[in-house]
């Protein structure tokens, strides 16, 4: 048998599979659901207050070569030119008066020798620095746990709305039910009416939901700085209490780690080095200064002025007015109120800490009563639909019944999602939270 080969069809069917591949794999990515990891690649590229940190960062970093620039040489140069009206007496028999065009030129150059503030100023800068570093890791830690818990409220409010679809179908299968008793007899309209009224308001919440769900995709799209539609969800995992279960571990991990402590600490140094700053302006500065200066003009026209010196001066405060007193009263009242700033800090990680330890060992209780709460409430709810059918039980018994379980099933969900963000404010609150807590996150997830 004899292959023809024709160049235009082939050339045809090739451009047709690269376009339907090129589609098929543009629609994969526009159904793909984000995952709380690529939100997060988003979120760190663009988060004002991570930004905000990073840009006080590199701000800070110049106080340091600010307090030595106190140390290093400074030279300055000047020159100038202007009218001089000139008016002499008591050197000859008559007055001299004139008037004239002059300039001048200099340079001085000032290398300090001893300035007892620039020193400290210098170990002030490293502690500036050190407290924005803390204040920066805290942002980090403050992005990672706002878009954890608005990825895990979407995925709450996600399925509130798929409970309450749940709820419109059962009701409608209720509704249903009831009106075929009352067509064939055995039903009566009381029944009828309030099938109707729990399904009109089970069809009311489902559009209460979905504004609940917009919302909560508005929140996480804000926060990720991207447009959210879908979210992959969590799949089945297990529990787990908190590692170490004491309290106290996790109290010392958060004294140690939490950022707006270092911070804190880090800003009562800086406060207390001012009081050592400021009364150091009392101490002598000694400078060791050159200069060199020109000057003619038309005055005497032959005459020109050249002076060069170099000289050690020293400087002496003796009364400022009362500024050094009271720049250091300030700044001793600055450090007592970083110490308490630093003390209240301290009772309300502590705090925070406990109550997240709870609150974790307490979501894995939950999970299990709710699961228990949601098994018991569907064999009640079968049975009392069985029971309906056969006339033992009425409609109100059978939708009562249904009611429970739907809200067992989503007080179920909710326990879920509560456990996960307890982990999450836990890590946060002992300083500990980082990027490995949202790839752990990530592995629950369902792809």
């Amino acid at each position: 048998m004899k292959i023809f080969y024709n160049p235009l069809v082939s050339t045809i069917i090739l451009v047709f599979v690269i376009s339907f591949t090129s589609l098929c794999f543009f629609i994969n990515i526009c159904l793909a659901s984000d995952t709380i990891w690529s939100l997060y690649q988003h979120a760190v590229k663009k988060d004002p207050l991570l930004k905000e940190a990073q840009a006080e960062l590199k701000a800070s970093t110049e106080e340091k070569p600010l307090a030595r620039s106190q140390l290093m040489p400074r030279l300055e140069a000047q020159m100038g030119q202007g009218y001089y009206d000139k008016n002499i007496s008591g050197i000859g028999p008559s007055d001299i008066k004139k008037d004239y065009w002059g300039d001048n030129y200099g340079a001085r150059l000032i290398q300090p020798i001893f300035n007892g503030q620039a020193y400290v100023s210098l170990k002030m800068a490293e502690n500036l620095i050190s407290a924005q570093e803390a204040q920066l890791l805290y942002a980090k830690q403050e992005l990672i746990r706002r878009l954890a818990l608005a990825y895990l409220d979407f995925l709450d409010a996600k399925a509130a709305l798929r409970v309450a679809k749940d709820r419109v179908r059962l009701d409608a299968k209720i509704l249903e039910r009831a009106r075929n008793f009352l067509k064939v007899g055995t039903g009566d309209i009381v029944s009828v009416k309030e099938a109707e009224a729990r399904y009109n308001a089970a069809k009311a919440v489902v559009v209460n939901t979905k504004n609940l769900v917009s919302l909560k995709r508005t929140n996480l799209s804000i926060i990720s700085h991207t447009q959210v539609e879908d979210v992959s969800d969590i799949k089945k995992f297990r529990p787990r209490l908190p590692e170490p279960d004491t309290p106290e571990a996790w109290i010392r991990a958060a004294i140690e780690n939490q950022p707006t402590l270092k911070e804190a600490q880090k800003r009562l140094a800086v406060a207390t080095q001012k009081i050592e700053h400021e009364r150091r302006a009392r101490w002598p500065r000694i400078d060791l200064e050159a200069a060199a200066s020109y000057a003619n003009g038309q005055f005497l026209p032959d005459v020109i002025y050249r002076e060069a010196h170099g000289i050690f001066k020293f400087t002496f405060p003796i009364y400022l007015g009362g500024a050094i007193g009271a720049n250091t009263q300030k700044a001793e009242e600055k450090a007592i109120a970083a110490r308490h700033r630093l003390e209240y800090l301290k009772d309300l990680v502590t705090l925070e800490t406990k109550n997240a330890f709870l609150t974790l060992k307490d979501s894995v209780a939950q999970i299990d009563a709710a699961k228990t709460a949601m098994e018991s409430a569907k064999v009640s709810m079968d049975a009392t639909s069985m029971g309906y059918q056969v006339g033992t039980r009425d409609v109100i018994d059978v939708l009562d019944m249904t009611d429970k379980y739907l809200a067992s099933c989503q007080q179920y969900y909710h326990s879920l999602y509560n456990h996960l963000k307890a982990r999450i404010m836990l890590k946060s609150a002992s300083g500990t939270l980082a990027e490995a807590d949202l790839k752990a996150l990530e592995d629950l997830l369902v792809h």
